[in-house]
């Protein structure tokens, strides 16, 4: 059963990054519903109500762009281009994120590209903007984000994830959340 435990570790190393980051919450995602557990709070400014209608929008601010700014759906990492590591920027983008609460776009479902717009957008400018510190975290969690999120919140779906680099990932990123910007990324 070496097939199922590797399933099983990719389930756990995916959906621990959904409880890290409100953003890939969508592994719970299902038809119909809003992405994430606890869903049903306010929605962010911009956001659309309705899968049928949804447009990504930003829910946080850097030096390149602003919270309710549409993302360009060809080209969501546009806005990374004009970034560089910020800790003042990186430090607003992860307290806006966990204000944002669970339901970043209610109405979306896993399967929607505006949640899939919006996490390549979020994922390349948090990268973009991440201390050096923390920056190889990023890399290792953003790309295992954009799989989740881009497999329709199907952990068995994504190919190509080191689980354990993975764990590893969000807990540098965790511990220097608190430490840095003293955000709590697991509430």
């Amino acid at each position: 059963m070496l097939g199922s435990r590797s399933v099983r570790s990719r389930l756990v190393a995916l959906c621990a990054i959904g409880a890290l980051l409100p953003i890939a919450a969508a592994c719970s995602g299902g038809s119909g519903g809003s992405v994430g557990p606890g869903s049903g709070g306010s929605a962010p400014a911009g956001a659309a109500s309705s899968s049928a209608t949804a447009v990504a929008t930003r829910w946080w601010s850097n030096s390149a762009a602003r919270s309710g700014t549409t993302i360009d759906p060809k080209n969501p990492q546009a806005a990374a281009g004009h970034l560089h590591a910020s800790k003042a920027d990186y430090c607003a983008m992860l307290n806006q994120t966990v204000a944002a609460g669970k339901s970043i776009l209610p109405g979306v479902t896993a399967n929607d590209p505006a949640l899939l717009t919006s996490t390549k957008a979020f994922v390349a400018e948090i990268e973009a903007v991440a201390p050096p510190t923390v920056a190889g975290a990023w890399k290792e969690l953003g790309s295992a984000v954009i799989a989740l999120v881009g497999s329709g919140g199907d952990p068995a779906m994504v190919n190509g994830v080191d689980a354990a680099a993975v764990r590893q990932a969000a807990s540098t990123v965790a511990a220097d959340a608190k430490r840095s910007c003293r955000v709590d990324l697991s509430s």
